[in-house]
């Protein structure tokens, strides 16, 4: 009969580690990785002894580099993919273009149909969270200065708001089903304002006088930065495409994670 484990007699050793020790010594598992704290606790069996030491990131990676990982070939425009705390994130630039834009009119059933130029934008998400910025650029460069995207239904950090429509997890097989909901849902009267200097509270109206004209190329200047930092202690200052991915896609400097 095997003696009874009870959790409550831990001594001076963590909960968490007795319990590992008791099912690696009661179960057939060589080693076992204990993640706690921020650090890496390994186990494993030397004879009848069970052993444990501290192992570091950086091993840890070694460790697994001769596992393969293949993305497969990556969507057109995808510029960066990776991972970090939040998820999986993904970073894809769509060029300067002719685009059909859907507005909101009173009548859900009948949106009004735009065809209109739009800037550079990098569409980028993370997790379930998509972003939208816009480049003054016509390729991408990831030190350029970023933009707010002209269109409504982004907010003042690029976040989109999808509604009531359900914007899949982040994924190669998926940026692109993300983009074309986003792009091709209709566009109604939220977060409208600050996006345009000429008409700096509602962009639509920008649109609406683009599509008139039958431009063919977005008009950057009129096109409003995108910043962090409001306070005295801390002016505003323009962000690049390399300030977003680390500050929203790999959640560097931000508290609580």
């Amino acid at each position: 009969m095997e003696p009874r484990f009870e959790l409550e007699k831990t001594g001076s050793e963590p909960k968490a580690s007795l319990l590992l020790r008791h099912l690696a010594s009661h179960a057939t598992y060589e080693a076992a990785l204990l993640f706690t704290q921020g650090q890496y606790l390994f186990y494993s069996h030397h004879g009848d002894a069970l052993q444990c030491k501290g192992v570091s990131a950086q091993t840890l990676r070694a460790a697994f580099v001769e596992e393969p990982v293949d993305s497969g070939w990556l969507p057109k425009e995808v510029m960066r993919w990776g991972s970090g705390p939040a998820g999986t994130f993904i970073v894809k630039f769509v060029p300067p273009a002719i685009h059909t834009l859907h507005l909101s009119t009173q009548d859900p059933s009948h949106p009004r149909v735009i065809t209109v130029p739009l800037p550079g934008l990098v569409f980028a998400g993370v997790h379930t969270t998509y972003y939208v910025w816009a480049l003054q650029e016509d390729g991408f460069v990831s030190s350029a200065s970023l933009f707010r995207a002209p269109l409504p239904n982004v907010s003042s950090d690029g976040h989109i708001c999808f509604g009531s429509n359900h914007a899949p997890g982040v994924t190669w097989q998926t940026i692109d089903v993300a983009w074309r909901l986003f792009i091709d849902s209709p566009f109604n009267a939220d977060m409208v304002g600050g996006k345009s200097v000429s008409f700096a509270q509602d962009v639509r109206h920008q649109l609406l006088t683009l599509a008139a004209a039958k431009a063919t190329i977005y008009p950057v200047d009129d096109l409003r930065p995108h910043v962090e930092g409001f306070s005295l202690s801390e002016p505003a200052t323009m962000q690049t495409v390399d300030d977003v991915v680390e500050r929203y896609l790999l959640m560097k400097g931000r508290p609580n994670l």
